[in-house]
């Protein structure tokens, strides 16, 4: 209902708008990316867990603004259902058993796709603990698009371009 309401359609098209140029220049990730034409996951682009296995979707539209960010996660919503309602259907019998019996000495680096985009995580390893981990938020990619996102709009429109960014305070901080 939400996406064929004019009056809400009225409030939130070419609402908070961030071109792709601006976006990749930004290197924006995740739904806000998709919304502004980055054709962009990393559960697609660089597979990890069962997501090889597994048949998705990923949207993407051009228009950047804050129709295009919620149309975006409208049909997220629709893809994860897919994804787990597969994932559990391949899930083989039995107890899950995953026990770590030990940690070798070194670095690591991981990422995921998470709600808000692309999570980053650099881990050290010394005597078998942790020593050192850093961890990047996608806000800490996402926090400057907002800059170009209230340009040319009113000032009641910052709260729903603010929102439909999904910025995280302390993920920015991390």
């Amino acid at each position: 209902m939400l996406l064929v309401t004019s009056s809400v359609l009225e409030r939130i098209e070419t609402t908070g708008r961030i071109s792709n140029d601006t976006a990749k220049a930004l290197h924006v990730v995740g739904p806000a990316g998709r919304a502004s034409g980055i054709d962009r996951d990393t559960r697609r682009d660089h597979p990890y867990a069962a997501y090889q296995d597994l048949d998705f979707n990923v949207p993407v539209c051009n228009d950047g603004d804050v129709y295009a960010r919620t149309r975006i996660r409208s049909h997220e919503v629709v893809e994860s259902i897919s994804i787990i309602e597969q994932a559990l259907a391949s899930l083989p019998a039995g107890d899950i058993d995953a026990w770590v019996k030990h940690v070798p000495d070194g670095y690591a680096f991981g990422y995921t796709e998470a709600p808000r985009g692309e999570n980053l995580y650099w881990v050290m390893v010394r005597d078998g603990r942790i020593e050192r981990c850093k961890v990047r938020d996608p806000s800490f990619c996402n926090w400057l698009s907002i800059e170009y996102a209230v340009l040319d709009n009113i000032v009641p429109d910052f709260p729903i371009i603010n929102k439909s960014l999904s910025l995280s305070y302390s993920g920015n901080d991390l």
